[in-house]
């Protein structure tokens, strides 16, 4: 019995050595804890979630380090930390500034069909207007340049609808002597048909072809006179591919450029002193232009 005394003292000293070390280890998963729960009620509230805010606990006392826009914001956190169960005193050590001084230049620039930014218009319509240029010959040339309306709708990146009445005017050729041209087919159609949309930040490339029925007219040039006149046109089934890019220039104000290639077959009547005539003619034509849109809303 005597002999085992000194195993008995070793053993009375390990265990009460061991208390303090529990204890400890105690202490230091109930810090991790309570610095868990403070962290959690900020990422909860509403207001302050997004806030880069870090918290430590030691002892029940906690400290709140990062910044935040507004000093009602770092009062708010504080409150907020106090509240949580088991906090003794809160130690603040907040700055009041930008959170992510990086999130403006990460802030997309304005996309052209992007939804809604946080200021300005909804996007919904634009209206405007365009300076178009038909590609033609003959004398007819200086008269085939015009502005037109244009209106732009909010789309989606990728397929969608498409509308155009962006027409046209052609200049009639010879035709191996039996008729002059002296005039000119105005097309004026109204297509549908299908865009697909890219988006790259401000400009927006859009593709697409629209077909439907062109209400044409006929400008004659009563100035000269020659065989086989054309004296009526009838309208016709058009088709067009076109390319258009819009850029934004501004919130509300954007730039277009567009181009076409407009085909339509109609019926013309040629009359000469000897006969009158009906042919279909092909008034296929390059439509460019260029113009301003504003978002109305």
């Amino acid at each position: 019995m005597i002999a085992s005394r000194p195993y008995l003292a070793a053993l009375v000293l390990l265990a009460a050595a061991g208390q303090p070390v529990a204890a400890h280890a105690q202490t230091h998963a109930g810090d991790a804890l309570l610095a868990v729960r403070v962290k959690t009620a900020i990422v909860n509230d509403a207001d302050l979630g997004g806030l880069p805010i870090d918290v430590r606990a030691v002892a029940g006392v906690v400290t709140l380090a990062g910044v935040v826009r507004t000093a009602d914001q770092a009062d708010r956190v504080v409150a907020l930390a106090a509240s949580v169960p088991g906090v003794a005193r809160v130690e603040p050590a907040l700055e009041v500034g930008n959170p992510d001084p990086l999130a403006e230049q990460r802030r997309p620039r304005l996309p052209a069909l992007a939804p809604r930014p946080a200021e300005g218009p909804l996007r919904l319509i634009a209206a405007g207007g365009t300076m178009q240029l038909t590609r033609a010959s003959g004398a007819f040339r200086d008269r085939l340049r015009s502005i037109r309306p244009v209106f732009r709708f909010r789309s989606s990146p990728g397929l969608g609808p498409a509308v155009s009445f962006r027409g046209g005017e052609v200049a009639l050729e010879p035709a191996g002597g039996t008729h002059t041209g002296l005039a000119a087919v105005k097309l004026r159609p109204v297509m549908a048909g299908l865009n697909y949309s890219l988006v790259s930040g401000r400009a927006t490339f859009v593709a697409g072809v629209v077909a439907g029925y062109s209400f044409n007219r006929l400008d004659v040039e009563t100035a000269r006179a020659g065989p086989g006149r054309a004296i009526a046109v009838r309208n016709s089934f058009a088709v067009q591919p076109k390319l258009d890019v819009w850029f934004d220039v501004t919130r509300r104000l954007g730039l277009t450029l567009g181009a076409g290639y407009l085909v339509s077959r109609p019926k013309v009547t040629f009359a000469s002193d000897a006969s009158v005539s009906t042919e279909r003619v092909r008034v296929n034509t390059v439509v460019l232009s260029a113009g301003l849109a504003y978002w109305i809303f």
